[in-house]
């Protein structure tokens, strides 16, 4: 049972100090050393008593003192229990005062006991401070990474700015090449509206030509036909002239 006991107090401790120390794995070194404990006090409420040997059967002058505390004992027990308390008090010198220091002694301890009951909440109180602690201390680290991000962008937006400066006077150059060539641009479509004005008209009167030459060749046509047709009456006229001309001519022969 010794080595039970102290195997089972040594893993009681080694908990103990995973807690304290907040080392990884110390709610479940806890359990098991608080659980160990328990099972050791378990098995001791079981352990038989140990035997009480007659020592002076190996130890001869061990004989005579049994006896002696005996008489005295029953010498003593003659006295009453409260009277042989006050004379062990007087021996003592122990008055009220010491006493009553005794029972607020004995009141501090309970109320310490009772305190220690309120160990185990305490550790888990820590853990569960030191956890914060650590997700404060990686919050803070991420806070400053984010400051070195916000630090170099505000780097770039400076570098960005220089070089919109650059960029704005390039772009205010191309505005005033862009309205110059608007101006132009305007020029030379009023120019070419003037063209188009003149082509237009050109075109206008080239069809009034057009169609004066097409009624032109119509009335030539015409002219065309009617002197056909007066040609053809001529010939027939002639005709007619001649035939009456060799009529009168053969009259007068034969006359």
């Amino acid at each position: 049972m010794a080595k039970v006991y102290g195997i089972g107090a040594a893993v009681v401790i080694l908990g103990a100090l995973f807690k304290i120390k907040h080392w990884p794995g110390a709610d479940p070194m806890l359990i098991l050393g608080m659980g160990t404990e328990v099972v050791i006090f378990v098995i001791s409420a079981f352990e038989p008593a140990h035997k009480e040997y007659d020592w002076s059967l190996v130890y001869p002058e061990f004989a005579g003192i049994e006896s002696e505390s005996s008489n005295k004992k029953s010498s003593k027990g003659q006295g009453t229990v409260s009277q042989q308390l006050d004379k062990m008090l007087e021996e003592t010198k122990v008055g009220p005062e010491l006493i009553g220091s005794l029972g607020n002694g004995l009141k501090s301890l309970s109320e310490n006991v009772n305190n220690l009951k309120d160990l185990s909440s305490a550790a888990v109180a820590t853990d569960e401070y030191a956890k914060n602690v650590n997700v404060a201390a990686k919050s803070v680290m991420g806070l400053n990474s984010s400051y070195n991000q916000a630090v170099e962008a505000m780097g770039a937006m400076v570098s960005a700015s220089e070089g919109s400066k650059e960029y704005g006077v390039q772009v205010e150059k191309m505005t005033k090449n862009l309205a110059s060539l608007n101006s132009v641009y305007e020029l030379e479509i009023a120019e070419s509206n003037n063209h188009l004005k003149s082509i237009n008209e050109f075109v206008g009167n080239l069809s009034k030509v057009v169609n004066s030459l097409a009624d032109s060749q119509k009335e030539a046509d015409n002219f065309k036909n009617e002197i056909g047709k007066l040609s053809g009456n001529l010939t027939a006229l002639n005709n007619v002239y001649g035939n009456m001309l060799a009529a009168m001519n053969v009259n007068r022969s034969s006359n």
